[in-house]
Formats: structure tokens, sequence, C-alpha cells
């Protein structure tokens, strides 16, 4: 009797394990959510603060896009770097007339510090510019 109720026990435990990992991945995979105006972030783009050399190589699409963002995050705001826990969400919007990729990521985590960051870049991986709260 003891040994079906660890049984039960640890199947239940398992399957909530197995659902939340799921739930988890799901969540932070990058999600194509449309077309933009590079014009709409031109502030961004000439502001001084939001300028930086960084390059991440060519993207040929929004999952290589959310990669290259979270790496020029990750590069950019030291303390942003994180485990498990802090991993981040992600959605990408792409200029076809300028060939320019706008992605956002934020924190899954509502109890870390910062919030939302921003990268705007080419396709060859030239960041225009990447902001975001620290």
């Amino acid at each position: 009797m003891m040994k079906k109720i660890i049984i039960a026990i640890g199947s239940i435990v398992f399957i909530v394990l197995v659902l939340f990992i799921c739930f988890f991945f799901v969540l932070t995979a990058p999600k194509f959510t449309g077309h933009f105006s590079t014009s709409t972030y031109q502030a961004e783009m000439e502001n001084v603060n939001f300028q930086t050399e960084m390059n991440y190589g060519k993207i040929d699409g929004y999952k290589s896009a959310a990669s290259a963002g979270k790496k020029a995050i990750a590069d950019r705001f030291e303390d942003s770097k994180g485990g498990i826990f802090e991993w981040m969400g992600c959605s990408v919007r792409y200029d076809a007339k300028n060939d320019i990729y706008y992605i956002r990521t934020y924190h899954l985590n509502p109890l870390l510090k910062g919030g939302a960051f921003d990268v705007i870049m080419q396709a060859d991986g030239t960041v225009l510019a990447i902001w975001g709260e620290k």
C-alpha cells in the first residue's frame, strides 16, 4: 500500500515537472510578431547612449535574430546574465524594406531587476541600437 502511494506521488511530481519545463520552453521560444518601420525608431538609432560597434554575424530569420539579440543583451548588460529562471522571452519584428530586425527581450521572472531590453540589428549582424532597463 505504501509503495503504491509513493509511486503515485512520484508520478504526479514527474508529470508536473515535465509540464512546467514544456510551458517554460514555450514561453522562451522566440516569436515573430510582424513587421515594423525603422523610421519609428530613428531617435533610438541616433541616440549616442544606444549605439555600439557590436556585430553578431549574418541573420537569416527571426530565430537567428532572437539568438543574436539575446547575445547582444548579455554582452551589453553584464548583470542581466543568470541561471535558468533568468532566461528571457523574445519577440522579433522585421523591416523588409531596410532588412533590419527589432528584437525585444524580457525577463520571465518578475522578481528580477530590470525589465525589457531592445535591440535593432541589420541583417548582417550589426547592432544599430541597443537599450533596456537595467
